[in-house]
């Protein structure tokens, strides 16, 4: 009887970490690279402003940052008002019609039904 290579055994196993350890540090770099690219964005945004060091940099560099962190919040909330828009348009598009249907109903001699 002969025993397996341990190697060739485990051969996938090692495949597999190989991939998950390279694709954790590839998106650790490019999340990192996001960062020091908003960071720089800030800090041009702040230099046009007129602010280029001391309390002046570092308060605009919060106004940034703050800025940034609130769009997601801005964003889903013009999401949420615009959905509530098209809700509101829906209905009144609905009723419209009805209406429409109940007028021609009437000119019909006809008993109009009922919109609520």
């Amino acid at each position: 009887m002969t025993r397996q290579n341990p190697v060739r055994r485990y051969r996938t196993a090692f495949v597999m970490l190989a991939v998950i350890f390279g694709t954790a540090i590839a998106s650790h770099a490019s999340a990192t690279d996001w960062g020091r690219e908003a960071q720089r964005e800030d800090s041009k945004t702040c230099e046009r402003f007129g602010a280029t060091h001391g309390r002046e940099y570092t308060r605009c560099m919060l106004e940034q940052q703050r800025r940034r962190d609130d769009a997601v919040l801005n964003a889903s909330e013009q999401q949420r008002n615009n959905a509530e828009a098209a809700r509101n348009n829906v209905e009144t598009v609905r009723r419209m019609r009805c209406n429409r249907e109940a007028e021609k109903a009437r000119k019909r001699g006809e008993r109009p039904q009922w919109c609520p």
